[in-house]
């Protein structure tokens, strides 16, 4: 059960961290019942949820959020381990670890939305990349206190997450444009604000989807204020990690007729926090030069 749940999470190229992170760890739940009767060394069963974690990690190397949910959870195995806990004890503890964790991320992402539904605005209209959790609970919170607004969603190709962002707002009742990458030049003049999440947060920019830069300078440049919505726990300085890119599928592109025409595919890129008016954290929302020195600075 465990490890077909595994292929599907490696596979998945269209949800959120927050949605892969909670996923994620839900699996190492299950993988934690599954293997513990089949051995009684505790060393070995943390040895092979590990495994299992190294693997996800590597598949959505740029989601900081799914990293220290995951550090946290082996971090407090390995004090477990030292400890004269019997093992069902510690297995018990472990359980009770991966919920605590995904609930303090709950209560961080409900004060965000809070904060985040305020800056939408009757008959505003909001362009977003993406497939982002938190923007779609932002615009679904803005929506259930009876605010009118529009959403116009780009495909945000390859793979065209944006267009399940768009088939959720519609579910949802709130009326969606969904447009081509390339065609954010040609809306944002109509557009009154864009929310973009992020996937990490350094030094002095953030990695998101890629066309977030392009979506942000188009924005500025026609003097429409940018939000980034994020929970801090995705600050992942540079300087503490390197940030790496990981090639996709180049099938998704192009499939070359010709040896002499080379492909790339990269799902993600760096945005200078410079392009942003505010971010939106659990804290609550700050110009973009307070959240530098709040929390960026070491």
């Amino acid at each position: 059960m465990a490890s077909n749940k595994l292929d599907e999470l490696l596979n998945d190229n269209q949800s959120g961290s927050h949605i892969i992170n909670e996923i994620s760890l839900k699996l190492l739940s299950e993988q934690l019942e599954e293997l513990q009767p089949q051995t009684d060394d505790l060393e070995t069963l943390y040895k092979s949820v590990q495994a299992t974690s190294k693997s996800i990690l590597k598949q959505h190397p740029t989601m900081t959020l799914i990293r220290k949910s995951h550090n946290s959870f082996f971090n407090y195995f390995k004090r477990l381990l030292k400890t004269d806990k019997e093992d069902a004890d510690v297995l018990q503890s472990l359980q009770e670890k991966i919920e605590q964790i995904i609930d303090e991320l709950a209560h961080k992402r409900k004060k965000i939305i809070t904060t985040g539904s305020r800056i939408i605005a009757n008959s505003n209209k909001v362009m977003t990349i993406s497939n982002s959790n938190l923007v779609k609970d932002i615009i679904s919170k803005a929506q259930y206190q009876k605010r009118r607004f529009e959403v116009y969603s780009l495909i945000s190709q390859p793979p065209g997450e944006g267009i399940q962002l768009a088939r959720e707002c519609d579910q949802n009742g709130i009326r969606t444009t969904v447009i081509a990458d390339s065609q954010m030049g040609v809306f944002m003049e109509e557009m009154n604000l864009v929310i973009i999440g992020a996937d990490r947060i350094y030094e002095d920019g953030f990695i998101n989807k890629s066309g977030t830069l392009p979506l942000c300078l188009v924005a500025n440049h026609y003097n429409v204020p940018v939000y980034l919505v994020s929970e801090t726990d995705k600050i992942l300085l540079e300087s503490q990690r390197s940030i790496k890119q990981k090639q996709q599928n180049t099938r998704e592109v192009f499939i070359p007729d010709s040896g002499n025409i080379h492909v790339d595919n990269f799902y993600f890129e760096r945005i200078p926090l410079s392009c942003i008016h505010k971010v939106i954290c659990e804290d609550g929302a700050f110009e973009t030069f307070e959240f530098i020195d709040w929390y960026l600075k070491e």
